[in-house]
């Protein structure tokens, strides 16, 4: 515009070919109307209407004593619950104002007061995310303790990080110190090594950060972490962490409008991208197996139905592997995971008949591993023959072992005691043949054969340069509304790896790990002691910033009369 229009004459003509401005309406271009002042103007209507609004209020007003204690004034209720402040304090129902005062001076100062120290313990593939998050932050002075030195080097040459030499099981002395000097502590660790971590947290009275479970022996400090006045924050990554936030938000808006939870069914899997599944566990392992072994031998419980079903690990774990009938082109199947049933407490969702959390895979990747554990592979306890100081075996001579047959046995007779142990399932003979677990390859030395299998499995297992991983979750609620209408809702997040980037499951665990740090740094999560993602105050911002970084979930609901 080369003018402004104004009241008076609040249209005009723009012919945006010539670059001209007609006063007239008629003719061609832009009807355009760019009054300056146009702000301060009321319609008359709404004038004339507050006018009439106030006009009964006006009498008690000019009459009242403002020198007075508010509550000695003869106010109409209306009058009373509009007066903000009184004698120089605000009135109760306005006091929520100093807090949000405070709240903002406080990030303000945070954001204007030196850089703030985080230490992150690990330096596993999910640290990069959290690293990089972190470091758009130039307030943030970030420290890596770990043992794998040469994974703190590779880190240092793309952050701006300050490495340092450690491990926590045998240094604690050293941790204490560190986390002393640091505002946060971010601790990427094996999960057993988190209350070692903690209990050095509630001695300096610094928050920590965590993305696994928390564990009954962390749970165990919960009185300490109160007393030192400090945040806890666990559960904060895929599953646990996004699963928790993403049901959170549904149950927490069901029950604003009044509705309860019926049931609840979350799956979740980090599972190779499908072009990338092409071996018979349909599988690849982005750290240590050991865990993804052990869980198929652990029990589970459920709810279905209301009626608690209890799942042994282990042979007959594979009783419990039903196929899903969602994204059909990736052909998944899900088992239970660990105890679901203590979530209708945790969800605070005790109305529901139906609660399971379990774990997605391809199809063919719990057969594969029932396989194992027939066999006898998947196997805690120690071994002495594969302890260093034990002559070096091969896969061929460890199957003889375990099958019963002497190791100078031939192929074709181990081939056929292993199949008899496998109840002449040719599909699991296969799986353990493609592994090379038949064959004349040693044995890494190892405490136990799980142990000597997991090292095995990375190996041969293990993503390739040009390869991607992918993670899905579904999450099902049965939401039952006031008017007695049943919402069947879900809840879809797939996120795929980066080529020559983060990996899906480093970006959905690192990511929301980072932010929560970040958040609670800059004092948004005010909540002291251990605790999960469970508040809004938590999961309500996370879940919008995911979005950015490209960490998109699509909701569907269908109501069923």
């Amino acid at each position: 515009m080369t003018e402004c229009t104004t009241i008076e004459h609040p249209f005009c003509m723009y012919d945006a070919d010539q670059h001209i401005i007609h006063d007239s309406v008629e003719g061609s271009g832009i009807l355009m109307c760019s009054i300056d002042n146009l702000p301060a103007q009321l319609p008359i209507e709404a004038t004339e209407y507050f006018g009439d609004m106030l006009y009964p209020y006006v009498e008690e007003m000019l009459l009242s004593d403002a020198s007075q204690p508010l509550e000695s004034q003869n106010f109409s209720p209306v009058v009373r619950d509009a007066v903000i402040t009184s004698n120089g304090t605000l009135t109760d129902k306005y006091k929520y104002i100093q807090k949000l005062r405070e709240s903002r001076e406080r990030v303000q100062s945070i954001s204007m007061s030196t850089k703030k120290k985080v230490l992150v313990l690990g330096s596993g593939y999910v640290s990069e995310p959290v690293l990089e998050y972190l470091s758009r932050d130039r307030n943030i002075e970030i420290t890596v303790g770990s043992d794998m030195m040469n994974q703190i080097k590779q880190l240092s040459k793309k952050y701006n990080i300050k490495p340092v030499s450690m491990n926590i099981c045998t240094q604690e002395e050293k941790l204490g110190s560190l986390v002393a000097t640091q505002d946060l502590v971010i601790s990427l660790l094996p999960y057993v090594l988190h209350p070692i971590v903690a209990k050095a947290c509630v001695a300096s009275k610094v928050n920590m950060i965590t993305a696994s479970y928390i564990t009954p022996a962390l749970k165990e400090l919960e009185k300490s972490v109160e007393d030192a006045g400090i945040t806890v924050i666990g559960e904060l990554g895929l599953d646990p962490g996004l699963d928790h936030m993403l049901a959170m938000e549904t149950i927490d808006k069901a029950k604003e409008v009044g509705a309860t939870i019926e049931s609840y069914i979350s799956y979740c899997g980090g599972i190779p991208a499908p072009e990338h599944s092409d071996n018979p566990l349909r599988y690849k392992f982005s750290w240590s197996p050991v865990g993804v072994l052990m869980n198929i031998m652990q029990p589970a419980t459920y709810l279905l139905n209301g009626k608690v079903v209890n799942v042994t690990g282990g042979v007959s774990f594979l009783d419990a592997v039903t196929s899903m009938d969602y994204f059909p082109g990736l052909n998944l199947e899900g088992y239970p995971n660990r105890d679901s049933t203590r979530y209708a407490e945790i969800y605070g969702i005790p109305s529901a008949h139906t609660l399971l959390r379990g774990t997605l895979r391809y199809k063919g990747y719990s057969k594969a591993l029932n396989g194992f554990v027939k066999l006898g592979l998947i196997n805690r306890e120690e071994y002495p023959a594969l302890r260093p100081e034990a002559n070096p075996l091969t896969w061929k001579q460890l199957l003889c072992d375990l099958v019963g047959i002497s190791r100078s046995s031939t192929c074709d007779m181990l081939k056929e005691a292993v199949l008899k142990k496998l109840g002449g399932d040719k599909s699991q003979l296969e799986a353990a043949e493609w592994l090379g677990l038949l064959g004349d390859d040693q044995v890494p030395q190892a405490d136990s054969i799980v142990d000597a299998l997991s090292k095995h499995l990375a190996l041969k297992l293990s993503y390739g340069p040009e390869e991607k991983d992918m993670i899905v979750m579904r999450d099902s609620f049965g939401i039952r509304h006031p008017s007695g209408h049943l919402e069947n809702k879900t809840i879809d997040l797939v996120v795929y790896g980066d080529f020559n980037g983060f990996s899906a499951m480093a970006k959905t665990v690192g990511l929301p790990t980072a932010m929560a740090a970040k958040m609670l740094l800059n004092g948004e999560i005010e909540a002291k002691g251990l605790m999960g993602p469970f508040s809004k105050e938590i999961y309500g911002p996370i879940l919008e910033r995911i979005k950015a970084e490209g960490i998109i979930y699509t909701t569907q609901s269908t109501i069923k009369l």
